[in-house]
């Protein structure tokens, strides 16, 4: 029954999101952005080496590590607590419906809605570029997937975490800025090179950097198509004897991920305990 309710909900969030026009206007985004690299040749430019299909797939991350965090923060943060004020807990939660399967239905539908237009831009790139015949990365493309899946999922537990304890709609928004705020500071390769100057062992230094899930996102996007992280600067090689190429790609999949899912879990005992008013 909980199972059948938990589908219910997520295909009815999932109906509504993609009738919301911010989501059109996400999708048409990015798949539209990524049409557009092709469109202007981008794929035919060369910078610092990035040259092809490798180009403009490293260039959409790039634009997705600006652009998702803050805009998956703002629309989700503001769903339940939305929901709340508008009254519709309490008609909602009066049905037959348990407050954990509310929960988790809506997650889940927002979370499919997310990912498909990113995952949709990815592929519809990398076919784009093997129809014009040019060499396609599949594993890059099936990484840089995995890596964005993983980043929006962070940021959807973040998101609904603070939706369900925010106060009211101006008061999620805010923390959703703040935490995109903070997040961002913390990439800043300033902060980086502070723990390094104050002489703080480098291991501890680049463990400090990578807590942070946009930068564990940052490095693993660059290290696909840069195996010895020349744009990082020195701190690469530190990077690279720490965590290795493989302890980089795995740290950038599960530890977003792992923030997210526990995010999402702590959301789901407080909505679970909370009054529907």
């Amino acid at each position: 029954m909980a199972q059948s309710e938990r589908t219910t909900i997520l295909w009815l969030e999932l109906r509504e999101t993609l009738r919301a026009r911010w989501f059109q206007l996400y999708l048409l985004g990015f798949v539209g952005l990524m049409g557009l690299f092709f469109v202007f040749g981008l794929a035919e430019s060369q910078v610092m080496g990035f040259h092809g299909l490798g180009r403009v797939l490293l260039t959409f991350i790039q634009v997705t590590l600006v652009v998702l965090p803050i805009f998956v923060l703002v629309t989700t943060a503001r769903t339940l607590v939305g929901d709340r004020e508008a009254g519709v807990w309490e008609y909602m939660l009066s049905m037959p419906v348990g407050f954990r399967s509310y929960y988790l239905g809506r997650f889940g539908g927002r979370t499919i809605a997310m990912i498909m237009p990113l995952v949709a831009a990815l592929l519809g790139g990398a076919t784009i570029g093997a129809l014009k015949g040019q060499s396609v990365p599949w594993t890059a493309v099936v990484y840089y997937a995995m890596i964005v899946v993983a980043l929006t999922v962070c940021f959807l537990g973040i998101s609904m975490l603070i939706s369900v304890t925010a106060s009211s709609q101006e008061m999620a928004v805010g923390w959703a800025f703040a935490v995109w705020l903070l997040s961002e500071a913390l990439v800043d390769a300033l902060l980086l090179g502070l723990l390094i100057r104050q002489r703080l062992p480098a291991d501890l230094a680049v463990g400090a950097a990578m807590l942070n899930p946009i930068q564990a996102f940052r490095t693993a996007a660059v290290l696909l198509f840069d195996p010895e992280l020349t744009l990082l600067g020195p701190i690469a090689y530190t990077l690279l004897d720490v965590m290795g190429r493989p302890g980089l790609l795995v740290w950038a999949i599960s530890w977003p991920t792992a923030v997210g899912v526990l995010c999402a879990v702590v959301g789901l005992v407080v909505f679970a305990r909370r009054d529907v008013v």
